[in-house]
């Protein structure tokens, strides 16, 4: 009949697995540090799942960042006045479509809240698929006028991964420990533990 396909005829199917995910984060002060940079490894490995209680593996294998927005209170854990945020698409690999985008922006008064957003470049490395890399996505910024990071600093990371058949899962860069296996679990933003993270995830299970 008109309309019908052929039963030899057969559509083309997508096998892989692809979605998007706004993962959120918090300052922890851990390391004193006012900024961190965040590598397209550290973005796979802030979702992971166990393979053993002691062994961690990315859930997916290529990622690419569609937007981020850091969210600060003045004076929220050092009494300050000010607040300062900042987001930089640095792009400073060699032939990786540099970026070299960057925003920041300050608040005054206290429990003053601050934001600043910024989307990659189009065409740079970081709105393009990457694989598991110590190359750099971005860099982010949260600080007081005394030049302390912020506490409790609010990171939004809109993300989107897929993963590939072709693609053995990789090894996450810091070990886990206490996991269950099979379980799926949400890590810090630059790949370190719970106790040694700059911005541990706000959703849960966590390691």
């Amino acid at each position: 009949m008109v309309g019908e396909s052929r039963p030899d005829e057969l559509p083309q199917i997508m096998d892989q697995l692809h979605t998007g995910i706004t993962l959120r984060f918090t300052t922890t002060g851990i390391g004193g540090s006012t900024s961190t940079t965040v590598t397209f490894a550290n973005l796979l490995d802030a979702w992971f799942f166990a393979g053993t209680t002691t062994n961690g593996y990315q859930l997916f294998d290529f990622v690419r960042v569609r937007r981020v927005t850091v969210r600060a209170v003045s004076g929220s854990n050092s009494g300050g006045s000010t607040a300062t945020v900042g987001i930089e698409f640095p792009g400073l690999v060699a032939g990786g479509n540099a970026g070299g985008k960057q925003a920041s922006n300050s608040g005054m008064g206290i429990s003053k809240a601050v934001m600043v957003q910024l989307r990659p470049d189009k065409f740079s490395a970081a709105s393009f698929w990457q694989p598991s890399s110590n190359d750099v996505a971005f860099v982010l910024r949260s600080t007081d006028e005394n030049n302390a990071v912020i506490i409790g600093t609010i990171i939004d990371v809109e993300l989107s991964y897929k993963n590939s058949a072709d693609v053995s899962p990789a090894a996450l860069a810091s070990p886990i420990a206490g996991a269950t296996a099979g379980n799926i679990y949400f890590g810090g933003i630059d790949g370190g533990r719970l106790a040694a993270t700059w911005a541990r995830s706000v959703f849960v299970p966590r390691l």
